[in-house]
């Protein structure tokens, strides 16, 4: 088993004791979970001897499980259990977990304004929706919706449509990175787009409107400096961009902070759900 991911994943088998093949031989050690470490592999081995021979193997964190991380160990040639006479339609019901969707939030309320963001999804779909809202004209306002899908196993790729819509008072006509004027001021389009995870957990988000108009974005959140400090950024190539941080107070809420170069200074509050 090799763990490609960025996690931890303590790795049970039901049922059985199995044996870590290692560099020990006969003393390999014996478990019944393996804690498997980022980009670690491991091999185990088991007596596949009990009377029949469907097994749950799972992670033992509970959200990575009921994201998908469960399977079926099945013996070679085991008879019917007759305790499960439809096998297929068991199967389908125990990896429909990793179907199930979820709602998230994060929403700030800051001297500056209030800007978040509520997503609802599962392992292979997502809708969100973003907001950036000022006090006045000047630092105006910007909505996002975006319905989208995971094109890889991995949920590093993803390819979403949707729509912008923006309004502000007090910006001059300028250009983009790409040479285009930009829309800062006022726009209304609809957009489709492609985001990619790079290195560093860098969120890049492409995206073409129906105008023509390109946006290529750069994000990374929740860079930790200590359990409970964290900062984030992001730049676009509209010349827009934000610093913030925050800093944990309970499981739900934190106190904020950020630079935004349309809403300026400001500080606040955050829950997170």
């Amino acid at each position: 088993m090799t763990n490609n991911s960025m996690m931890r994943h303590p790795m049970h088998l039901h049922g059985h004791y199995f044996r870590v093949v290692n560099q020990h031989g006969e003393y390999s050690p014996l478990k019944n979970v393996i804690d498997i470490m980022p980009m670690e592999t491991d091999i185990i081995e088991f007596h596949a001897n009990a009377e029949y021979g469907d097994w749950f193997f799972h992670c033992h964190i509970l959200y990575h499980m009921m994201s998908g991380m469960g399977r079926i160990f099945t013996y070679n040639d085991s008879p019917p259990n007759p305790q499960i006479p439809e096998p297929g339609k068991a199967l389908k019901k125990v990896y429909a977990d990793d179907r199930r969707y979820y709602f998230s939030a994060d929403i700030g309320l800051e001297s500056n304004g209030s800007d978040g963001e509520m997503r609802l999804e599962n392992t292979r779909n997502f809708a969100e929706l973003e907001w950036w809202l000022g006090y006045n004209d000047e630092s105006g306002y910007e909505t996002e919706a975006h319905f989208g899908r995971y094109l890889d196993n991995m949920q590093f790729l993803s390819a979403y449509a949707g729509f912008d819509f923006r309004y502000h008072n007090a910006k001059e006509e300028e250009k983009n990175l790409f040479g285009q004027v930009n829309t800062q001021n006022k726009r209304a389009v609809a957009c489709i787009g492609i985001i990619y995870v790079l290195p560093w957990f860098v969120e890049s988000d492409l995206r073409l409107d129906h105008e023509g108009k390109l946006r290529l974005q750069f994000t990374r959140e929740d860079i930790p400096l200590t359990s409970r400090l964290r900062l984030w950024g992001m730049w676009n190539t509209d010349f827009e961009y934000s610093i913030g941080s925050r800093y944990i107070l309970t499981k739900y809420w934190s106190l904020s902070a950020h630079y935004d170069s349309d809403m300026g200074l400001g500080g606040g509050i955050a829950l997170t759900y």
